[in-house]
């Protein structure tokens, strides 16, 4: 009788008798007297059992969970986000599954005002970048206290407006050196992505890479310049304790910047004290590296200590 009742069952149901089965103390009764209450007991009362204080949504929402029964593990998933604030995320999941669950544990442990945005939302893959994001700003003290509310139907685009305005408010830090007149300093995101539209370059976002420079201006380790007459914007990496990379120098569109200018910066940079190197020592690197590699060719061992010892003698010696 209740072999042919389960075989009838809707999911839901079958779902219920599987977490009633792992889950409820009852189960761990004798098989004959666990079946009397499994065939005597409507299917949301052996859920309830299984799962106390979930909410009555959940049954009708087990329809989602797959056609056969899970494991313990998943059951008890379900009953602790269930329980949980972002219940309306599972309960409303097209398909309650592991990633789904994946989900919600997720929410549960990020930052309250972005897992409620991407709780509602219903966005996986940008919730985590978001997160993320938002730590970084409230580190900097750049979140402020009406920026992540928003109204009901606000999209990502409206997070990520209020995201990159908040970015803007962190101050550059001083790179410790004057800059070279004609030059000024930029001091924000904001002012950088600004002039990275003006001149139409890869400075400005969603260029690809331009959150890298915006971040780099940020952290320090980036100093960006701007000139009006010739109109130029300039970009330096800093690669060690005072030593530098010119990145870039260039006009409107990634003009070459005027005859002799980039030499004019250069001395400027020197005489405030400023050490530019030609190139960054990862460039360096690679390129010494593979000189090697094409000398020796392929099939040997670039990194066989004894040989290189061998080698090196054999050179002094010569």
């Amino acid at each position: 009788m209740l072999i042919a009742r389960l075989i009838v069952a809707p999911r839901e149901a079958v779902h219920s008798v599987g977490a009633f089965l792992h889950l409820a103390p009852d189960a761990c009764r004798p098989d004959g007297e666990v079946a009397c209450v499994i065939n005597d007991s409507n299917p949301r009362d052996l859920l309830a059992a299984a799962l106390p204080g979930s909410p009555s949504r959940l049954y009708r929402a087990l329809d989602r969970a797959g056609d056969r029964v899970h494991g313990q593990e998943f059951y008890r998933r379900v009953g602790k986000v269930a329980a949980g604030p972002f219940a309306d995320a599972m309960l409303e999941a097209k398909a309650i599954d592991d990633a789904c669950l994946t989900y919600c544990e997720a929410l549960s442990v990020m930052d309250p005002e972005v897992a409620a945005i991407f709780a509602a939302l219903r966005d996986r893959y940008h919730a985590e970048f978001a997160d993320s994001l938002v730590a970084f700003l409230r580190a900097h003290r750049a979140v402020g206290e009406n920026d992540l509310r928003f109204p009901p139907r606000a999209g990502l685009p409206a997070l990520v407006r209020r995201l990159i305005r908040a970015l803007g408010r962190i101050p550059a830090p001083d790179p410790g050196f004057e800059v070279p007149a004609p030059y000024r300093r930029i001091t924000s995101t904001d002012e950088l992505q600004r002039l990275g539209r003006e001149f139409q370059n890869c400075l400005a976002l969603h260029n690809w890479g331009a959150a890298e420079h915006h971040l780099r201006l940020i952290d320090g380790s980036g100093v960006y310049l701007v000139a009006d007459d010739p109109r130029l914007l300039v970009a330096l990496h800093r690669v060690g304790n005072g030593l530098w990379v010119l990145d870039q120098c260039a006009g409107p569109k990634n003009e070459a910047p005027p005859e002799g200018a980039q030499a004019a910066l250069l001395r400027g940079l020197a005489a405030n004290g400023v050490k530019v190197l030609t190139t960054d020592p990862q460039t360096a690197l690679a390129r010494l590296y593979g000189a090697i590699r094409r000398h020796r060719g392929p099939q040997d061992d670039d990194l066989n200590e004894a040989v290189d010892d061998e080698d090196d003698g054999e050179e002094v010696a010569a």
